[in-house]
């Protein structure tokens, strides 16, 4: 009986929406059944992976499938409503539309057929850089026709094509057919607009503030999951932004003995590519693992803090920290924004990739990281807000082997604005969490808070909101009342965090990494803001009062890519660097200290920048005539620097794309051939 009602009311709706709701569900059939394909096809490399992973994949990849039905569907949606493409009311739309859904099910259909090709040749989904595979196009074709049943393909793609019009067609006589009571007024109104956002809701994906992306596929480590969730027709377009290649390997050949030399990487073989080096820092007691937390704090520029010499006094509970740790002063990012030092961080490599951050690069997701060295650890990422934003859950859970994501939802604390729970709810969370670990453990913490718009939430903790003038403020660097507060207040959290902390059993046995994602601009005319370093410019801080006893402050040129090797050896780990980070705290002489920051390279010294011309610029940015070009002065310093710049920059450009996960072990230092 319901299901008589349903399809009574469902013939109530207009014809336009019938035929549409038709056809979307024949499309999304298909497109299930590809995907089942897939998986028939490619099921031994899914055998070692849990069932409860391959039906979240599943789940993933119909969600995707159905973003794909209705994105065919949406012109229909639109432009139904001018009597010539409608449907209904005109015979030759008709004969339009289905001409369009039949060429679009046959480019998907060969997509597919492509994909399975694609995937079986090179363990990865269809993706666009095909296009350059197609190059010259009379050798991909001979190609293809040695490789692969073309003959067969192209009957099997007429036949399903063929199909579908047969199916496509009857459904479109049935659906266009006259009316059954249709609805009127107000009633056809509620159900064409309920429709439209039902249809929109479907598009966007999931229930959260950001939507369904290409990173939600990739949730575990296992590669084949995330191929198995993808959609290799969406996935082609979302990889079609990055396909073009940006590294010169004839260039990054010629420069490899400068890099490796400066890198101290154990090969010299220009043929072998290889940054590959195992690292044995001095072990500590076997009972005594230390655990590791790192701590991201957002928009935390040097200048604003008093550690610095900024005498606003925002962030007198981090100058205590710093006092009390190792502090390196001459500490910078490669690049700005927030993803971009996620990424950085986690793998070692400078996040220089073209036109967005690397985390948005579908084509450089799989890296090796430093973090898997940490075997019979537990692994936990805190975010208050959704860790796809800028698809970050894809580089975490991807590449970190059984990392536990916390993000909105997981706090009994209320959403304080687009960026999530207040910075004082994340670090409770992280602490109760940590606090009832049994064994080692790595943390990320990623505070959010001192971002537009600044929120501070109701519950302070007996934080005080001051009130500066404005040329007081703009003065010191802060360019509103409000940024102020924010900082006052993100370092207000990691009081309360320590506070709590200091009281835990896992306290004494902590290494904690605190540092600025990247800086802002200044408003007072500071030297470092006319070279454009105060965006690039943080605080790096290690503090840990049991394990660390003497207070140090470390002045010579650092890196954010060096945060990760800097911590496992303070651990006494051994790992597998694979990229450009390296201790800080190992010995070391001047002439190999750098910091590699966009368009610009450091030394402990110098800074050599490259302007959008080309051209080269040498400063010594550490001192009281930092912004005078010292080009000229210094020409064969300038091309030493240039050279170095150069080189470390094509090297990072081939290291997004060449730095598969590998084993933390010593017989994992093997060079592999370059690709051509």
């Amino acid at each position: 009986m319901q299901t008589i009602r349903l399809t009574q009311a469902f013939r109530r709706l207009p014809a336009c929406i019938r035929f549409l709701v038709v056809v979307i569900a024949i499309n999304f059939f298909a497109l299930v059944s590809l995907r089942l394909v897939f998986w028939l096809v490619f099921r031994p490399l899914l055998a070692d992976a849990p069932a409860a992973d391959i039906l979240g994949a599943a789940y993933l990849g119909a969600k995707f499938d159905l973003r794909l039905a209705l994105l065919a569907g949406a012109p229909l949606l639109v432009l139904s409503c001018i009597p010539l493409f409608n449907p209904a009311r005109h015979h030759l739309a008709k004969g339009f539309w289905i001409g369009y859904f039949v060429v679009l099910q046959a480019a998907f259909l060969l997509m597919y057929f492509v994909d399975l090709g694609h995937f079986d040749y090179l363990r990865v989904r269809l993706n666009a850089g095909l296009i350059d595979h197609l190059q010259p196009i009379a050798i991909a074709a001979q190609m293809a026709w040695e490789s692969y049943p073309v003959i067969l393909g192209l009957v099997v793609l007429a036949a399903l094509t063929s199909g579908y019009f047969f199916v496509l067609r009857h459904t479109v006589v049935r659906e266009l057919a006259a009316d059954h009571r249709p609805l009127r007024g107000w009633a056809k109104g509620t159900a064409v607009a309920l429709f439209a956002a039902l249809y929109l809701f479907g598009i966007y994906g999931k229930w959260s503030w950001y939507p369904l992306r290409w990173s939600d596929a990739y949730v575990t480590t296992q590669e084949s999951v995330a191929a198995f969730a993808l959609n290799p027709v969406l996935y082609f377009f979302d990889t079609y932004e990055n396909r073009a290649v940006t590294y010169d390997l004839r260039k990054l050949h010629e420069d490899y003995a400068l890099i490796a030399a400066q890198l101290e990487l154990p090969s010299r073989n220009s043929q072998d590519l290889s940054f590959a080096r195992y690292v044995v820092p001095p072990a500590r007691p076997a009972a005594r693992r230390p655990n590791l937390v790192v701590i991201h704090l957002e928009s935390f520029a040097a200048f604003k803090t008093g550690v610095f010499g900024n005498p606003l006094n925002a962030t007198p509970n981090f100058d205590a920290i710093a006092r009390a740790g190792i502090l390196f002063t001459n500490f910078f990012v490669p690049a700005h924004p927030t993803a971009r030092s996620v990424f950085t961080m986690i793998t070692g490599i400078p996040d220089f990739n073209v036109g967005r951050s690397a985390s948005r690069n579908p084509l450089v997701v799989n890296q090796h990281t430093l973090l898997n060295a940490l075997d019979g650890y537990s692994r936990h990422y805190f975010l208050g807000g959704s860790a796809t934003w800028g698809n970050i859950r894809g580089v975490l859970s991807h590449n970190i082997e059984g990392l536990r994501v916390y993000e909105e939802g997981d706090y009994a604390a209320e959403r304080g604005d687009v960026w999530g729970v207040s910075d004082l709810a994340l670090f409770e969370k992280a602490h109760k969490v940590l606090a009832a670990e049994d064994k080692p453990f790595f943390a990320f913490i990623q505070t959010a808070g001192n971002h537009r718009p600044y929120t501070i939430p109701e519950d302070r903790r007996g934080f005080e909101v001051v009130h500066v003038d404005d040329e007081t403020l703009t003065r010191n660097g802060f360019n509103t009342l409000a940024a102020y507060n924010g900082l006052r207040f993100m370092d207000h959290t990691i009081n309360h965090f320590f506070q709590i902390a200091r009281d835990a059993p896992y306290f004494d046995n902590t290494i904690f990494v605190l540092y600025g994602d990247h800086g802002v601009n200044a408003t007072h005319g500071i030297a470092f803001e006319q070279l454009v370093l105060t965006q690039h410019h943080v605080p790096l801080v290690i503090y840990a009062p049991g394990l660390i006893r003497q207070a140090r402050r470390i002045d010579t040129v650092a890196s954010l890519v060096d945060l990760l090797p800097t911590s496992l050896s303070l651990m006494g780990i051994p790992y597998l660097n694979t990229t450009l980070g390296r201790d800080l705290l190992a010995p070391r002489p001047p002439e190999r200290r750098f910091a590699l920051i966009y368009n610009s390279i450091l030394t402990d010294e110098y800074m050599l920048r490259v302007d959008p011309r080309g051209a080269s610029h040498l400063y010594r940015y550490r001192t009281e005539t930092a912004t005078e070009d010292v080009s000229d002065r210094l020409s064969e310093k300038t091309a030493k620097l240039r050279r170095l710049h150069d080189a470390m920059y094509e090297a990072v450009q081939y290291l997004l794309y060449h730095n598969p996960p590998r084993s933390h072990s010593r017989d994992a230092v093997v060079p592999k051939r370059a690709q051509r």
